[in-house]
């Protein structure tokens, strides 16, 4: 199951990154274009946009896997444990309400706007706003996993690759974590040996 939606990730990912490149290539251009040759493409900034839309839709939806996104977390420390972990399945049922809503609503807005086409390049309006359903799916792909997973810890089934997994990324944060307190060890010795010498 993990390698499913590691494939997933993979893919939606390297698409970002693609897009990102393409958005990269298309601005250098449009500012040499500006500047050096003093005649703008008219498709260069309406390319620009529809890269960053796809971009920004789908990568935000990845961090829904990976529980990045940003959150006010002042309730967690005033609340009981037990309104908190309500809140935060509730949370999770209305992403994934929310996702569906994309996919839906999405598919239909662009099949509403196949006939108008985008300024500057010839391409339909589904096009740009294409990047909804995709996004919502994305959202929805990786919300099933967390889904999945919080099935799997209730009736004690956890996939061992998931288990493999967490205790490699515990292992490397506890190495991380004691690297860094070795760190601010020395930088907190080699001050007191200044003082000491001053």
């Amino acid at each position: 199951m993990k390698k499913f939606y590691d494939t997933v990730y993979w893919l939606f990912m390297s698409f970002c990154k693609i897009v990102f490149i393409i958005s990269i290539c298309i601005t250098s251009y449009v500012v040499f274009c500006r500047y050096i040759l003093h005649k703008t493409p008219r498709w260069g900034e309406q390319s620009i946009l529809l890269c960053m839309v796809y971009m920004a839709l789908v990568s935000a939806s990845l961090a829904v896997r990976t529980d990045t996104h940003l959150r006010v977390m002042i309730l967690d420390f005033i609340l009981p444990k037990k309104v908190i972990d309500l809140l935060k399945v509730l949370s999770q049922v209305m992403i994934f309400a929310f996702s569906l809503f994309m996919i839906i609503y999405g598919v239909q807005f662009c099949a509403l706007m196949t006939k108008s086409t985008m300024s500057g390049i010839p391409v339909p309006q589904a096009v740009l706003y294409g990047a909804v359903p995709l996004a919502g799916l994305c959202m929805l792909l990786m919300q099933s996993e967390r889904f999945f997973l919080a099935l799997f810890k209730k009736i004690d089934k956890v996939p061992q690759e998931y288990i493999d997994f967490w205790a490699a990324e515990k292992a490397k944060k506890e190495a991380e974590q004691a690297e860094h307190e070795a760190r601010l060890a020395e930088a907190r010795k080699c001050r007191e040996e200044e003082r000491n010498y001053a």
